[in-house]
C-alpha cells in the first residue's frame, strides 16, 4: 500500500492480488478534503481508469477515463473522494472490449449501478477493493488467449519499447 498525504489531499494506492494483476494495475483513493474545487493535471499513464466519485450532497457517479494521449486538466471538486480502478490494456480489452482506438471521448459516464457499486461501498478503499475485486473475478474470463497475455506483459515490462519490434517479428513469423 502506498499512502501520500499533502496538506488537504490524500492519495492511497493498493496493488491487486495476484489473480487480478494481469488486468488491474492498481486501486486508488484520491480525496480533496478542502472546501474549494482544485484544478489538477492528469498525465498519460498507459491505463484506462474507471472512477467512482460522490460527495455527501451529490449522488454516486461512475466514469471511464479513456487512455490519455496528452496531459489534461481536471477539476477535483471540494470534499470529494475518488475511488478508481486502473485497468491494464489487457483488462480494458477483456472487460470493456477496448482496443485502444475505441470510445473517442476522454471521459464516458457509465450507467448507474455499474459493477453494482453503491455509495455504501465507498466508505474505505479496503471495502471498495474487496467489492470490485469480487466483481472482476466474476466477470473476467477464466481462460485467456496466452499469446495476447504474453504480448501485453512484454509491452508493459519494456515500457512500450518492445511493441514495434515484437509486432514486426510476429508479422514476419505469421507470413512464413
Amino acid at each position: 500500500m502506498h499512502i501520500k498525504t499533502m496538506q488537504d489531499f490524500e492519495y492511497i494506492k493498493i496493488v491487486p492480488d495476484k489473480r487480478l494483476s494481469g488486468f488491474v494495475e492498481s486501486f486508488l483513493l484520491c480525496a480533496n478534503h478542502t472546501d474549494e474545487d482544485k484544478e489538477v493535471i492528469i498525465f498519460p499513464d498507459g491505463r484506462v481508469d474507471i472512477m467512482f466519485s460522490c460527495t455527501d450532497q451529490e449522488p454516486l457517479v461512475a466514469e471511464l477515463f479513456n487512455l490519455d494521449k496528452k496531459a489534461r486538466r481536471y477539476i477535483f471538486k471540494k470534499q470529494t473522494k475518488l475511488f478508481m480502478v486502473s485497468l491494464t490494456l489487457l483488462g480494458a480489452e477483456y472487460r470493456l472490449g477496448y482496443n485502444g482506438t475505441d470510445f473517442g471521448k476522454d471521459e464516458i459516464r457509465l450507467p448507474a449501478g455499474f459493477w453494482d457499486i453503491s455509495k455504501e461501498d465507498l466508505t474505505s478503499l479496503d471495502s471498495f477493493v474487496e467489492k470490485v475485486s469480487e466483481k472482476l473475478l466474476e466477470i473476467f474470463p477464466k481462460k485467456m488467449d496466452e499469446r495476447k497475455q504474453q504480448l501485453f506483459e512484454l509491452i508493459y515490462s519494456s515500457g512500450g519499447k518492445a511493441l514495434s519490434s515484437t509486432l514486426l517479428t510476429a508479422r514476419k513469423n505469421s507470413n512464413g
